[in-house]
């Protein structure tokens, strides 16, 4: 009989895949609710919790370990009141007490370990511990008497640190008296890139290296911005490297995680959809400003595996896969030399081994061991192996072939969630791809999935859900639902013209400043108002694997400010700006995506109009999406319906078709150019105005 079969505890009933990967374990959890807090206050019991995700690895080394361990999990059951979070059900939570992590223990990471009070005041934090004591790091059956004792003995101590913790907190304010970000903290941001770029195989700094799309858009529209060629090279130079590298995976396409070590070659197997649709959107831009194939077919690539592996049958994109399968972490992905050589043949594999560093005794050293592995990662060193040998139809054949041999393995496990936020990341790099490329499978695939947005996840009262799976959900959104659906919305608006979507992008952003905007320190909380489940509203601006709620809202308030005839939003956005400036200013690298916004406001943005028939808009789309400026905001003006984009931005009653023909207006700083009537000089009128 195995452990599954001898317990089930509440997690039963959830429909987060995390936590259901937990039901079974003999530790008694509870989901996050008030019943375990209770139960916690009633017996005098300090909470245990543990935060993670359904495709992360170490998350099911320490499940295995120890919360599927029956010794480890008496001690937690009969000591505390054991409660489960996925961090992408909860963000909210998982910001919070990553938080007290950091504060406490300078470091973060997943799984998330806190215990605390049943007032759900923090006391003890850390991430990962295995069931037995070793050097530097101390096991759960040492840890959990260690903590009840102190829990019994040194009640004042514990409730000093919690107040302590609490008030470290409370006193990271932002300062709504900052100073407005500018061109010098640009310059300073691309100086600083500059400094811990890796010449040689791209990226920042050691290992691990994660993608870090953000990033390297900025350091694209610095340099198209200033003309500093060397800036977009860094850009490209490291998107070429991934693409060329292990964490791109080379048969099923898609982009893992992150790599482990400094050549992007052996990577962390999961893979995220925000990685997807972050990427999409540099490799989109990338292409645009350099021309060269690799970036438009690394766009192709992601988008197929998009839709072979994560696409759902409602138009919207699941969350994730595992990186393990069958119990390892990557065992779907490697390969060994014989079973290769069975499958493609001697003369083959020798050909090929060359290029993708196929060796007998594999390619990589085991991460435990230190030894080689034994099995292979399909990746290239070299971008003349690339022109060499990808793209022909003898490696498009091959890779067929060793595709539907790894179809026929253990799969890693689907995280089936729709994440609002997530698929408002997607709805934006799907709409810049196919503005860029004029591709239809990525018009239709973001037409289906702003259909999807806009018809499931909002609410009744027009406000964002967080998040949906079959079971349903109806979870509240967050700053991030907001700041990245709105985001997408306006994108899509741009791509299709469809009024409804650009209404919608503006109702949302009401809502979201209605709810969630600070007027004392100028931000967005991360959560709404209202919400006070928590001890701490928090605000955050710094990038992590996603760019921040408040930094992506930056942009949407320039960009819908401007479109909407309201000043004041513009106003908001360079509040956020100042707010957080003095942590930008301090290490302006890890405000990337802020910094975009700033770019904006300093380079200014570019109203292009567009009026006259409608038979004439694909071609005059195809010629303004050409030109690569990521600062212009693209509006129609309709012959039908034009009460409804008047309503909407007051000056198109001026922008009129000449003679009844086709007519482009392109205007800067609220003053428009001469207009534009014959497409053969509209894109020298663009490109004299970028």
């Amino acid at each position: 009989m195995t452990v599954k079969d001898q317990h089930t505890n509440r997690l039963i009933n959830s429909t987060s895949p995390y936590l259901l990967q937990h039901a079974h374990n003999p530790v008694d959890w509870y989901p996050w609710g008030e019943a375990a807090f209770e139960r916690a206050r009633s017996e005098d019991k300090p909470i245990f919790l543990s935060i993670g995700y359904s495709t992360c690895h170490w998350c099911h080394v320490m499940a295995h370990e120890s919360f599927e361990d029956e010794e480890v999990a008496r001690l937690m059951n009969e000591h505390f009141i054991c409660i489960k979070v996925d961090r992408e059900e909860r963000p909210d939570i998982d910001q919070l007490y990553m938080s007290v992590a950091t504060a406490l223990t300078g470091r973060g990471g997943w799984p998330l370990t806190i215990v605390m009070t049943p007032e759900k005041r923090p006391f003890f934090a850390g991430t990962y511990f295995p069931k037995i004591s070793a050097p530097g790091r101390i096991g759960m059956l040492d840890l959990l008497p260690r903590i009840n004792q102190a829990w019994h003995e040194n009640r004042a101590e514990i409730d000093a640190t919690s107040d302590q913790i609490i008030q470290s907190l409370q006193q990271q304010k932002v300062s709504s008296n900052g100073e407005n970000l500018n061109e010098e903290v640009l310059n300073t941001a691309a100086s600083e890139f500059s400094k811990s770029y890796d010449k040689i195989y791209g990226g920042f700094g050691s290992a691990p290296k994660f993608p870090s799309p953000h990033n390297l858009v900025f350091l694209l529209r610095e340099g198209h911005r200033t003309g500093k060629q060397e800036l977009i090279e860094i850009a490209l130079h490291t998107l070429k490297q991934m693409r060329l590298g292990g964490i791109f995976d080379h048969i099923g396409y898609g982009f893992h995680r992150y790599s482990t070590d400094g050549q992007w070659h052996v990577p962390h197997f999961e893979k995220m959809l925000y990685d997807q649709a972050t990427l999409m959107l540099a490799y989109t831009e990338a292409w645009q400003i350099s021309g060269d194939a690799i970036y438009k077919q690394t766009v192709d690539e992601i988008f197929l595996y998009l839709t072979d592996k994560l696409l759902s049958p409602n138009g919207a994109y699941f969350s994730a896969e595992d990186a393990d399968s069958d119990g390892e972490e990557g065992k779907f992905y490697v390969w060994s030399w014989d079973e290769l050589k069975k499958i493609i043949g001697d003369e083959r594999l020798e050909r090929f081994s060359v290029p993708f560093d196929i060796q007998a005794e594999g390619n990589f050293m085991d991460e435990a061991s230190g030894k080689p592995a034994g099995t292979n990662i399909f990746h290239l060193s070299q971008m003349d192996a690339y022109t060499t040998h990808i793209g022909g139809y003898e490696w498009e054949q091959l890779r067929q072939k060793l595709y539907a041999v790894r179809e026929d393995r253990i799969h890693p496990g689907l995280d089936d969630k729709i994440l609002a936020d997530w698929n408002g990341l997607i709805l934006t790099a799907l709409s810049r791809a196919a503005r860029a490329m004029g591709d239809d499978r990525y018009t239709k695939a973001a037409g289906a999935l702003a259909e999807f947005l806009v018809s499931d996840m909002i609410s009744e009262e027009g406000k964002l859900n967080h998040m949906l799976r079959k079971d349903g959900s109806d979870n509240p959104g967050f700053l991030d639902d907001y700041s990245f659906v709105i985001q997408g919305l306006r994108n899509y608006y741009e791509l299709s013209f469809d009024l409804k979507y650009l209404e919608i992008a503006l109702e949302l952003q009401v809502i979201q400043i209605e709810h969630f905007w600070d007027d004392s320190d100028r931000a967005f909380f991360f959560t709404a108002e209202g919400d006070n489940e928590l001890f701490l509203r928090q605000k955050e601006i710094y990038d992590g694997a996603i760019p921040s709620g408040n930094s992506v809202a930056a942009e949407n308030l320039y960009y819908l400010g401007r479109l909407a005839e309201k000043p004041q939003w513009e106003v908001l956005s360079m509040k956020i700006g100042e707010t957080f400036s003095s942590q930008v200013r301090r290490a302006p690298r890890g405000f990337a995506s802020l910094l975009q916004s700033v770019q904006t406001q300093v380079a200014g943005s570019k109203e292009i109009v567009i009026t006259g028939d409608l038979d004439d808009l694909s071609a005059t789309s195809a010629i303004i999406n050409g030109v690569y400026n990521p600062h212009k905001l693209v509006l129609y003006r309709p012959k039908q319906d034009f009460e409804r984009i008047a309503s909407i931005s007051g000056f198109l009653k001026y922008q009129e078709a000449i003679n009844n023909g086709l007519t482009v207006y392109i205007c800067e700083d609220y003053t428009c150019q001469q207009p534009v009537t014959d497409l053969r000089n509209l894109e020298q009128a663009l490109n004299a105005s970028n």
